[in-house]
């Protein structure tokens, strides 16, 4: 994914991203679909200057966002059936979805916005067990925006780390990339001070 946005003019990088990851969210194949390495691959370019970091994380958060909308929105109209979703995903990452959404319906759909194939899952299943679409936004929207927001960050400040922060936010869910934007952004802040301090120290030395 990252080798397709890079090759293509800033606006059409941002509407690749959004068709892909309201696809990965919104739809069943999206289960196949790079939803992380969508976001890192569009903060990366937002980081070298082809589109802005702020247009980044709108774009791929309302992307995601509306992609779970829709998701909610064929399962409360029926949607595949259990059995057309038991051949795609497994029996048994199915019934364990369904069973976390047991009682703690509003946790799940929060904590599912941050991993694959759930993310695809979860907003189509709630819809199913008579979660209100209120309910389901207020749950998920704000993970939502968090998620790709972290994650445009991360791959903005990423540079040549940008394969390692990848795998490990293809692993972690938002708590670690939470930390990780967090690490990142005092590692740019501190170097950004000692790059603006640097000439004045400079002088002084030099008057000395």
């Amino acid at each position: 994914m990252n080798e397709l946005l890079a090759g293509i003019p800033g606006p059409l990088a941002l509407i690749t991203a959004m068709v892909v990851l309201f696809a990965e969210s919104g739809f069943v194949v999206g289960l196949f679909l790079p939803g992380t390495g969508t976001v890192l691959a569009l903060g990366l370019l937002a980081g070298s200057g082809v589109v802005q970091v702020w247009l980044a994380a709108v774009c791929a958060s309302a992307a995601t966002a509306l992609g779970c909308q829709h998701s909610f929105h064929r399962g409360r109209r029926g949607g595949l059936v259990r059995r057309e979703l038991v051949k795609r995903v497994g029996e048994e990452r199915l019934t364990r979805v369904e069973s976390s959404l047991e009682g703690r319906a509003e946790v799940t759909v929060a904590v599912s916005q941050c991993f694959a194939a759930v993310r695809t899952l979860v907003p189509r299943l709630a819809a199913r067990t008579g979660m209100t679409r209120l309910r389901f936004t207020l749950c998920n929207l704000p993970v939502a925006i968090a998620w790709a927001t972290t994650l445009v960050l991360l791959g903005a400040l990423s540079g040549d780390a940008y394969e390692l922060v990848e795998t490990v936010a293809g692993l972690a869910g938002l708590p670690v990339l939470a930390v990780a934007a967090a690490i990142a952004l005092a590692v740019w802040w501190v170097r950004r001070r000692a790059r603006a301090t640097a000439p004045d120290g400079d002088e002084v030395s030099s008057r000395g």
